[in-house]
């Protein structure tokens, strides 16, 4: 720590992660690829009501585990582990805390030569500058809702502020090193988070899709999470927009905002399907967050490896199948 800044007392470390570094001795059946890390000191300020951090300070984040240990600890592990390909750095939302995040960052970079990326709420513009001069070459601000009143309602924020933020991250970071999440459902419309994931993309914000997990005792505790069918085709449709082969004109919807079809060539979306990549975690690069909105017993929203041919080939069913399936 540099000198005069506040000591961070510790650091929450995902439960798969802290396997990987030698903290926790168990066994896991899909290890993390990325490094996940949560920063906090004095609680989150934050409301956001699909969040255990929102009612006070809790050991999970969605429905993982993160366990405390020493700073050293944490910093002696990732300098002896040879298999991550990227740090995640997740912060809370709390005064002060620029006051210690940017030397933790420079003790992470005196360990490690492992890219090092950044999920926190919106900074200033000078934050962020010191941010990147410290070592983080990828930052994610989440929007998480899909638009602005379920923002309003579910974040209590402001929604223009977070967008401001995000383009000032552009600025500094530059196209495609820029992130933000968004979770299926919360009480948007497939055709909400299609327009979403498309205005990212025009400007060159990567989107991370994830699912809603209720999580007992948080205000949206009693929702249940996104129907597969309808997750499957977000998951599509973002991969369409992403990889330049579709864009938000070429979905048609019904009147709940569903899509019903996608006006290209069905040779396109075969393609993205058989290669799988769409409906694994797509985040930062090396990003595969095993686990983190479903139990390994699934049903699996996000998948943290490769697919199987029967995996995809259920996908493709449930896609197509039935009075519901897309049309192409």
């Amino acid at each position: 720590m540099g000198q005069g800044a506040t000591p961070l007392k510790g650091v929450r470390v995902s439960f798969g992660t802290a396997i990987e570094l030698g903290l926790i001795d168990c066994l896991q059946k899909d290890a993390p690829t990325t490094a996940y890390l949560f920063l906090i000191n004095n609680g989150c300020r934050g409301k956001c009501a699909f969040c255990p951090q929102s009612i006070g300070i809790s050991k999970n984040i969605s429905r993982v585990s993160w366990p405390e240990f020493p700073v050293e600890e944490v910093l002696k592990g990732l300098r002896k582990n040879r298999r991550f390909r990227r740090i995640c750095l997740q912060c809370a939302d709390e005064e002060g805390l620029m006051n210690w995040l940017p030397c933790f960052v420079e003790s992470l970079r005196d360990k490690t030569d492992i890219p090092i990326s950044i999920s926190m709420p919106p900074a200033p513009h000078e934050d962020l500058r010191v941010l990147k001069v410290a070592g983080i070459d990828v930052l994610t601000i989440p929007l998480d809702c899909a638009d602005e009143e379920l923002f309003r309602r579910v974040k209590g924020r402001d929604w223009g502020s977070h967008w401001r933020a995000l383009e000032k991250a552009l600025e500094i970071f530059g196209p495609n090193n820029v992130g933000t999440h968004i979770i299926a459902g919360l009480g948007e419309t497939e055709r909400d988070i299609v327009n979403l994931v498309s205005k990212c993309h025009r400007i060159g914000i990567m989107s991370s899709l994830f699912a809603f997990t209720p999580i007992m005792g948080t205000p949206l505790w009693g929702r249940p999470q996104p129907d597969l069918r309808s997750y499957r085709r977000l998951q599509l449709a973002r991969e369409l927009i992403i990889s330049g082969r579709a864009t938000e004109r070429d979905f048609t919807y019904d009147s709940l905002g569903r899509i019903v079809s996608i006006n290209i060539c069905r040779d396109e979306v075969e393609d993205v399907i058989e290669e799988g990549e769409a409906f694994m975690t797509r985040g930062c690069p090396s990003c595969n967050r095993p686990y983190f909105n479903e139990k390994v017993t699934g049903p699996i929203y996000n998948y943290p490896r490769k697919l199987e041919s029967k995996e995809v080939e259920e996908i493709r069913r449930e896609l197509f199948g039935g009075f519901e399936g897309l049309k192409v």
